[in-house]
């Protein structure tokens, strides 16, 4: 699954000027519903692989990055804390997992979002669509 198949996700590829990892991103929100609409809100970049004079990597292109899941249909999270940093984000057809069986019935349009461990939150979501919205910038009290 590309995410050119998703909508919004071509808008959020042109401007990364790449597929985007996710890559240390910081969770900013999740919201679930039972029914309906749930919500992971996060903050992104790219970086540019050069080092700034304060030995950190170069961030470029930030931006406040909103998936909306319809219709969740499974989730195993795990770890959630005070700050959630991402090791990335995978977003592919829902795979088959032996240990969700009763869980759910898989359907073959369902999208799994992994968020892959770093610090707090990790784990996946499971729902029977996802549209992405994004904000060019960084979250509010952030510095530019």
């Amino acid at each position: 699954m590309t995410y050119d198949e998703i909508a919004g996700g071509a808008e959020l590829v042109r401007w990364f000027g790449q597929e985007p990892t996710f890559h240390d991103a910081e969770i900013l929100s999740l919201h679930l519903r039972r029914k309906g609409q749930s919500s992971l809100c996060l903050h992104g970049w790219i970086s540019t692989g050069e080092v700034g004079q304060d030995g950190y990597y170069v961030l470029d292109r930030h931006a406040i990055v909103t998936f909306t899941l319809t219709e969740v249909v499974d989730l195993k999270l795990d770890g959630f804390s005070r700050q959630n940093v991402i090791g990335g984000l995978v977003l592919r057809r829902a795979p088959d997992r032996a240990d969700r069986y009763g869980y759910f019935s898989p359907l073959p349009q369902d999208i799994e979002v992994e968020l892959e461990p770093c610090y707090g939150l990790d784990g996946f979501i499971r729902a029977r669509s996802v549209s992405i919205e994004f904000k060019p910038g960084k979250p509010d009290g952030q510095d530019d």
